[in-house]
């Protein structure tokens, strides 16, 4: 665990920590220790100790994890991907409650949507887990578990003002009718965030249309269930986020260039056990809507000139994901048998309207079906000292209702409306588990995943960087297969090590083609080879030494290896050897936490290696390593009358002001250290 909350938990017995249970792995309840393969566990303790903003900063500090995040909080994209997959969201699938996150239409994740005080645990799956959960889960899964409340009643506010003129607000207020778990009960929260943000231009490429990257965030969350009893329950989620994210630059348009979402949520999830039976039920829906203003201008001293320079594109896209999640499972003797059967159906309606000279449209719009089944065996022998995890997935897609329209002449040779396009996948997964003594176990294996073509890619033709895009309606998964190996091993009691190791082929990857001169298409043509490694330790050197103020004291550090090249490209030679883009070698993470009575602190410096911004890995095209110090400090406030149920913290980001290039951004500057003061009151 990064920034492990164990230091925290030293006084109880190592058992506790041993009998964790998860539910990402196998989607039923299990012991983390029983899971053949390799699995990480973020607690709400750990979020709310680490000197992160959002959720995908807290999962950057994971092993085999890289976040791309160019202006940090301001940032209007966010990409966090697992196992060296380069930099497309898609191949790494992320749950909300079990439901996933990943859109239809680009495979992205509206991170920023994620307020922190909902989440009570992050569970990561690494490597592939198509086998129960199908699309999207390539690199691995992160499940983001909300909370339930635990009192009769209880409520935390807290205001938080940072670098930029940053304010942030958070709230929650939360029921229940009876403490045992069983009952009525309820929850609602809010997140309310706005910065004028910061130039992310530097200084020399300034224009007078430069201006502050700003964003302004309101969320609101409320949950209402009924818990039966323990295994039996039943509650219902609803979301509403809205966003507007500033890009730095501004002409005429209201609020400049800026991308805004609007997304309401809704999730039912029902909850079955009975005589040794338990069941899951998952329904959900979301609605984005999501707007982009784009303009631009060129300078001229001649006023005519300048007037008709100027051009704007509006684009709307409504983002749909409607979905049912089912599973079940019974256990028999060594045996724990998991069926399930999914549905997906996920929606694309997007268009671009140019405001100025000759007004004109593209209408791009389609939709996806999946139906899934998996059967999947876990079984124990040998005094639960040999395990084997055993799962086959098949999934049918079908993309359908596909059609591209325009009155732009050099495109409109690409409308059409497209023919149903149909496809299946098997994917199977074979695992097993020794544990050699009770503090040293490993595990090794096997597992097939795919990625399906995304709607934009299939039926969206427009302009992209360096040209032009056309659909492609035949565009078919990504494929990929992956060994593993691992080793878990406690020599000490206060001393944690492990270690993987991966090797992974992937076939039919997308890559754009050059169909034309200035016109490029998505097609399957990438093979890619990936092996690496992540080695993590824990340690809490004072831990049975009677120095009080050191009682609460531990260290970590992880580091990530991770090679990823293309392997075959038909008709680009040049790309073959080459490493993905986005996609750095080596990656670390080193630091410390201190729990004691005066002020608790944690720091941490993270480190990410050199990189490509692209696959033909030019000198030119080469990211630097960078490394971050990062901290946090805290104190609760039992000093003073009333004071107990008040918490203040000093939260510091790029303490040493280490500038930058991060991700896409080559023009612009990460925003440098960044400190926030935040108070926060618990009833």
């Amino acid at each position: 665990m990064p920034f492990s909350a164990a230091a925290a938990q030293k006084a109880e017995p190592a058992s506790h920590e041993m009998d964790e249970m998860v539910v990402t792995a196998t989607r039923t309840e299990e012991p983390l220790k029983s899971i053949p393969g390799r699995v990480e566990v973020i607690s709400r303790e750990d979020l709310k100790e680490m000197p992160v903003q959002t959720v995908d900063e807290a999962l950057s500090y994971i092993s085999g994890a890289h976040l791309e995040r160019a202006s940090g909080p301001y940032s209007f994209k966010s990409t966090l991907t697992l196992r060296g997959l380069g930099n497309e969201q898609g191949r790494t699938l992320v749950l909300l409650d079990g439901v996933p996150m990943n859109s239809s239409d680009m495979g992205d994740v509206n991170w920023n949507r994620i307020n922190m005080e909902d989440v009570q645990r992050i569970e990561i799956l690494k490597g592939p887990a198509a086998s129960i959960y199908g699309n999207n889960a390539m690199g691995g899964v992160i499940n983001i578990i909300t909370q339930k409340p635990t009192k009769i009643a209880e409520g935390r506010i807290s205001t938080q003002y940072g670098t930029y003129d940053d304010w942030q607000l958070r709230g929650i207020a939360g029921f229940r009718t009876a403490e045992e778990k069983k009952g009525l009960w309820g929850r609602v929260s809010a997140f309310y965030h706005d910065s004028p943000g910061y130039k992310n231009v530097p200084s020399d490429e300034q224009t007078r249309y430069t201006v502050k990257n700003y964003i302004t965030e309101k969320t609101i969350n409320g949950k209402v269930g009924w818990d039966f009893n323990e295994s039996n329950s039943l509650e219902l989620q609803y979301t509403r986020d809205n966003q507007s994210v500033g890009e730095g630059k501004e002409i005429f348009a209201y609020n400049g260039v800026h991308r805004a979402y609007d997304t309401g949520a809704w999730q039912g999830r029902l909850n079955l056990g009975y005589e040794g039976w338990t069941g899951l039920i998952n329904v959900y829906f979301n609605d984005t809507n999501y707007d982009r203003t784009q303009e631009n201008i060129t300078d001229s001293s001649d006023v005519q000139k300048y007037i008709d320079s100027y051009s704007r594109t509006d684009s709307k896209v409504n983002r749909q994901e409607l979905g049912v999640m089912t599973n079940v499972s019974r256990v028999w003797g060594p045996h724990t048998f998991t069926a399930g059967f999914d549905y997906r159906d996920g929606l694309m309606d997007g268009t671009d309207y140019s405001r100025t000279g000759t007004i004109t449209f593209a209408t791009d719009y389609g939709k996806i079906r999946t139906l899934g089944g998996f059967l999947q065996d876990q079984m124990r022998f040998l005094d639960d000292k040999l395990i084997f995890l055993a799962g086959l997935r098949y999934d049918n897609a079908t993309t359908y209702d596909g059609r591209y329209d325009t009155n732009i002449s050099s495109l409109s040779s690409y409308t059409s409306n497209y023919s149903d396009h149909t496809w299946d996948q098997w994917s199977p997964r074979a695992s097993a588990k020794y544990f050699f003594m009770d503090n040293l176990s490993a595990y090794l294996s096997y597992a097939h995943a795919f990625r399906a073509p995304l709607l934009d890619d299939m039926y969206r033709t427009g302009k992209m960087k360096g040209g032009y895009k056309i659909s492609n309606p035949s565009l078919g998964p990504e494929n990929l297969d992956t060994f593993e190996v691992g080793s878990d091993y406690q020599p000490l009691d206060n001393l944690k090590l492990s270690g993987s190791g991966y090797f992974s082929v992937g076939h039919d990857f997308q890559y754009y083609v050059n169909v034309s001169k200035g016109i490029s298409q998505k097609q399957n043509v990438g093979e890619v080879q990936i092996w690496g490694m992540e080695l993590n330790a824990e340690y809490d050197p004072f831990k049975f030494m009677d120095i009080d103020v050191l009682k609460k004291f531990s260290l970590f550090a992880n580091y990530t290896f991770n090679d990823s090249r293309i392997t075959d490209f038909p008709g680009r030679p040049d790309l073959v050897g080459k490493l993905l883009s986005y996609t750095p070698q080596n990656s670390a993470n080193v630091g410390f936490t201190w729990l004691n009575k005066y002020i608790n602190n944690k720091f941490a410096v993270q480190y990410v290696g050199e990189m490509y911004s692209d696959d033909i890995n030019t000198s030119n095209t080469t990211i630097a390593p960078h490394a971050l110090l990062n901290g946090k400090i805290w104190r609760n406030l039992d000093f003073i009358k009333y004071g107990e149920n008040m918490e203040l913290s000093l939260s510091a980001q790029n303490i040493l002001d280490h500038r930058y290039i991060d991700y896409r951004n080559s023009n612009g500057e990460n925003p440098g250290r960044m400190l926030f003061l935040e108070l926060t009151c618990k009833f």
